[in-house]
């Protein structure tokens, strides 16, 4: 059984099992090997592509031989070009070479880094739709629920005209509806349903040895809701992969809260006595990760000196601190409109990635009961732990994987260390045409902002629209605030208003329109110039976030000069805060005060910032991989329950 083959067509069966899944990760030269091959074959398929060979075989026939030699070149070149003709009928255009051959390779087992506004989205349902006519179950996987579902919708009526099924599964779908959208040959969902559901089945079903029991699959509504692990197609790779991939993944049920409430209200009041120069140190936060808190030496001993402390459970030494820096963590640390937001007197959880709020996630270890009462809110039923996965983990029980986005050039030394997997490159279909104006940095916050609001000023004034891209919840809003003092109308697009991101941003190309932004918020959708805007100058996108990692730059200035169009992108940072105050010495940042924008020297030292920070990104991802590995069971304060 040729298990390590990137090209086996691994479907539930007779040979691969009811529920096809890995027990062990793909070795590190499986990377090395597929890549060889897909350089080695990928003349072949160019050429397939370019000058189809006459067949007088039938579709059904072409279908056969694919169910069963799998994906290769000539094969593959074949269905992508009947492929080619349905996409022409139901959306009026024609797939173009870097499409077919970004698919290709994902069907290969590699990752593709393919230029943002290059046709992600047909290129995904070229592979995924290949595969569903191979008999493979196909999981399109993405970052959150509105792709999945825009993605399912658009693409549904050609699946259907294949006749392949298609499900979407988001995070209000019941289990009788999860076991019908992944019984279809496509599936799309947030890669976190998919997690959970996994889990779900292992604590469901599983037994000894890391397999699960099929004794109760007869009755369909009390099997598995999966079919196994045998195709993921990554949508976004990066933000699933790398972002997404740094806290577990918790699967709770209902539990007994660990302390009382009056307990965990003591709790806070004994935290608030703490001086937090003294007792307690925070830690800013790096990159998008969370800021956090350590007890120094004196807080140690002011804690071993409180009455309380000689009282159980507060004697436990342990416990006592464990305790107490969770609740300092929720007093100094998590942040409102930054960490979390208040809607409908509940606690809602803000991804320090994308910004948007994920109402389905919990803090773990009674930190979401701590902040509702620091906020006065009631306290959110506790939780017991079932069950815990790590995306690294999650993948590498997948029996093939392939993937793609914008920015992949960076992770590509762990995605082939973590996951075996290869990173490639697919030519730009569109020759770039965006204006990079280089990095301008200023003293402070203050004069960050004065430039923004009269930049923003003169280039609405010219006719054309303007993306900005903050840091925070509450920047956002102080932004717009600002931009309406001086007489403009911004839209805002955070974790507040994230039911209205489509709208915003597919507007956001409209002349004079001004968009402020969290940083990641409309990623995947696209920004479309109206001929106006274009002979403009394109859409302007500015990068106010400090802590903003290369690749998350790279995707939020990627808005401007899509798909060929003119545009124009710069980066304003301030000293105070942010990758350059944390990652370089403070004399270095100071000397790059006042320096024009276009300099060579400012744009080298932020990206030599940038570098460092996703280094030190990737240092946390590894090390959450060990322990997961180690099984220690020791939950991130961070980490997401469900």
């Amino acid at each position: 059984m040729a298990v390590d083959s990137a090209v086996a067509l691994v479907r539930p069966g007779p040979i691969w099992g009811a529920y096809p899944q890995r027990t062990e990760p793909r070795p590190l030269a499986l990377a090395a090997r597929t890549a060889w091959r897909v350089h080695r074959d990928r003349s072949a398929f160019l050429a397939a592509l370019r000058h189809p060979a006459p067949d007088a075989a039938t579709w059904a026939h072409a279908l056969g031989r694919l169910r069963s030699e799998g994906y290769t070149p000539r094969l593959c070149a074949g269905v992508f070009l009947r492929l080619a003709d349905l996409v022409q009928r139901h959306l009026g255009f024609v797939p173009h070479e870097s499409q077919y051959l970004a698919a290709w390779t994902m069907l290969q087992g590699c990752l593709v880094e393919m230029a943002t506004g290059e046709g992600k989205t047909v290129a995904m349902f070229l592979a995924a739709a290949c595969a569903g006519l191979a008999g493979v179950p196909a999981h399109v996987l993405t970052a959150n629920d509105y792709l999945a579902e825009r993605d399912a919708a658009e693409l549904g009526p050609l699946y259907a005209a294949l006749g392949l099924r298609v499900g979407c599964i988001t995070a209000v779908s019941t289990p009788a509806q999860r076991r019908e959208a992944y019984a279809a040959e496509v599936t799309y969902a947030a890669a976190r349903e998919v997690a959970f559901d996994h889990l779900r089945d292992r604590v469901a079903h599983g037994r000894a040895g890391g397999r699960l029991a099929w004794s109760d699959t007869a009755d369909p509504d009390r099997g598995p809701l999966m079919r196994g692990l045998c195709l993921a197609l990554i949508d976004e790779a990066d933000s699933v992969l790398c972002d997404e991939a740094r806290v577990p993944l918790i699967l709770s049920g209902h539990g007994t809260q660990a302390l009382p409430e009056d307990a965990l209200r003591a709790l806070l009041d004994w935290a608030r006595a703490a001086d937090t120069g003294r007792h307690a140190m925070v830690v800013a936060a790096t990159g998008s990760g969370a800021a956090t808190v350590r007890l120094t030496r004196a807080g140690r001993d002011w804690l071993a000196a409180q009455p309380w402390a000689a009282q159980r459970p507060w004697s436990d030494l342990r416990w006592r601190e464990d305790w107490v820096l969770r609740a300092l963590t929720v007093l100094h640390a998590l942040q409102r409109d930054r960490d979390y937001a208040v809607q409908d007197r509940c606690i809602v959880f803000i991804d320090p990635i994308t910004g948007r709020a994920a109402p389905e996630r919990q803090w773990s270890r009674g930190l979401h009961q701590l902040l509702a009462l620091k906020e006065s809110l009631p306290m959110p039923a506790a939780q017991q732990t079932l069950a815990q996965l790590t995306y690294q983990r999650l993948f590498s029980r997948y029996h093939q994987i392939g993937g793609m986005s914008g920015t992949l050039a960076e992770v590509a030394p762990e995605m082939a260390l973590t996951h075996g997997t290869p990173v490639l490159r697919i030519p730009r279909h569109h020759p770039s045409r965006r204006q990079n104006l280089g990095v301008q940095v200023h003293r402070d916050a203050e004069a960050r902002w004065q430039t923004v609001v009269e930049r923003t000023a003169t280039l609405v004034a010219q006719g054309r629209p303007v993306l900005i891209g903050t840091a925070s919840v509450a920047e956002s809003e102080q932004l717009a605030q600002r931009l309406r003092a001086r007489g403009l109308r911004p839209m805002v697009l955070n974790a507040v208003q994230s039911r209205l991101e489509n709208e915003v941003i597919a507007r956001a190309g409209q002349p004079g329109r001004i968009t402020v932004s969290t940083q990641m918020a409309g990623r995947g959708t696209d920004i479309r110039l109206s001929a106006d805007v274009r002979a403009a100058g394109g859409l302007h996108v500015m990068a106010c976030a400090d802590a903003l990692p290369s690749r998350q730059w790279r995707q939020l200035v990627g808005r401007s000069a899509r798909q060929g169009d003119p545009g124009s992108a710069e980066t304003l940072v301030c000293v105070g805060e942010g990758l350059l105050f944390q990652r370089l010495p403070r004399w270095l940042v100071a000397t790059l005060v006042h320096r024009p924008a276009a300099s060579r020297w400012t744009g080298t030292v932020w990206q030599v910032a940038m570098w460092l920070d996703e280094w030190a990104q990737t240092r946390e991802r590894r090390a959450l991989l060990r322990q997961d590995h180690a099984g220690s069971g020791r939950l991130a304060y961070s980490g997401w329950e469900e």
